[in-house]
């Protein structure tokens, strides 16, 4: 049985070899669920290319962009027959600023999921996020996937067990309610990761917490249906520290993290999420979260997936 995690996966191209290894994500994802998959490429304007603080629009008539246009629409033709002919799945040829198309194009087709990895042929260094995917975590209107950045990425098999990073000083509305949904509807192993900056400026004891309803209080956890053997984790470092050695020692396969701003002052600078992106081993899921609603607040059950042996 096909489950309803995601509907809608929007896949930016970039015809990299980054893109190249995410292929087979997508694909089984998409399988996996019954989502439809949009490819998109967007031909940049040379003002973008060139880091210009202000997008300059391309000349009306020009033969050159024009003809690359072309190019690129034959390209991604060739990528689709390749890689996506026997997926639901449709392409699309934008030209404009990478990012902000990324993410408007998100919008205008009900993307509930964008994957992309975190580098492709823009400039980037080892230990940096690349500034197109940076900008989408910023930037998307819905869940994004992305791959791991300092490591490999392994084959894509369904997820079997899925971290979820809490922050027990703001656990948004509908964050915990998600996490369990998506566990559910794909029949995973499910732990919750708390990471507890050390006084020693170093990692030192850890503790396995039993009672998620008394761990997380302020969220309603007693409300929820917990798979079994659920449980949660406190553990002491740098976040990005902590969840890279825990997916390790667990066996994650999936990192289900948080998107959202800080609810305090200085709010605007984000939560750990680009940490987490950057040390995960594993792919992360990186949640936005709508504001709830009474009728989202009910729609929270979904069947199990049996695996095949």
């Amino acid at each position: 049985m096909k489950d309803a995690a995601f509907t809608s996966i929007l896949f930016p191209v970039d015809f990299s070899p980054a893109t190249t290894a995410t292929v087979p994500h997508v694909r089984g994802l998409a399988q996996w669920t019954g989502a439809k998959v949009t490819l998109l490429h967007v031909v940049p304007w040379l003002s973008a290319w060139y880091g210009a603080t202000e997008l300059l629009p391309p000349i009306p008539g020009d033969e050159g962009l024009r003809a690359l246009e072309q190019g690129m629409a034959l390209t991604l033709k060739a990528f689709h027959k390749q890689d996506f002919s026997d997926v639901n799945c449709e392409c699309r040829l934008d030209l404009g600023a990478v990012a902000e198309t990324i993410t408007e194009t998100a919008g205008k087709i009900g993307a509930d999921l964008i994957m992309m990895p975190t580098r492709g042929l823009g400039r980037s260094r080892p230990f940096l996020i690349g500034s197109t995917t940076a900008k989408v975590l910023h930037d998307a209107p819905c869940t994004v996937w992305t791959s791991p950045h300092l490591h490999a990425l392994p084959p894509f098999r369904p997820y079997r067990h899925i971290l979820c990073t809490v922050d027990r000083d703001h656990i948004p509305p509908g964050f915990l309610e998600e996490a369990v949904r998506l566990a559910t509807c794909w029949g995973s192993e499910l732990s919750f990761l708390t990471a507890v900056p050390s006084t020693t400026g170093g990692s030192g004891d850890e503790r396995s917490v039993c009672d998620l309803n008394r761990e997380f209080p302020q969220a309603h956890a007693n409300t929820l249906a917990f798979p079994n053997n659920c449980r949660g984790l406190t553990r002491t470092g740098p976040v990005g520290d902590v969840v890279r050695q825990t997916a390790e020692s667990e066996g994650a396969d999936l990192i289900v993290a948080h998107r959202g701003h800080l609810p305090k002052r200085f709010g605007k600078f984000r939560t750990h999420t680009y940490e987490i992106v950057l040390e995960s081993p594993c792919p992360v899921l990186s949640l936005c979260l709508p504001k709830p609603t009474p009728a989202a607040n009910a729609a929270l059950s979904c069947e199990p997936i049996a695996y095949a042996k």
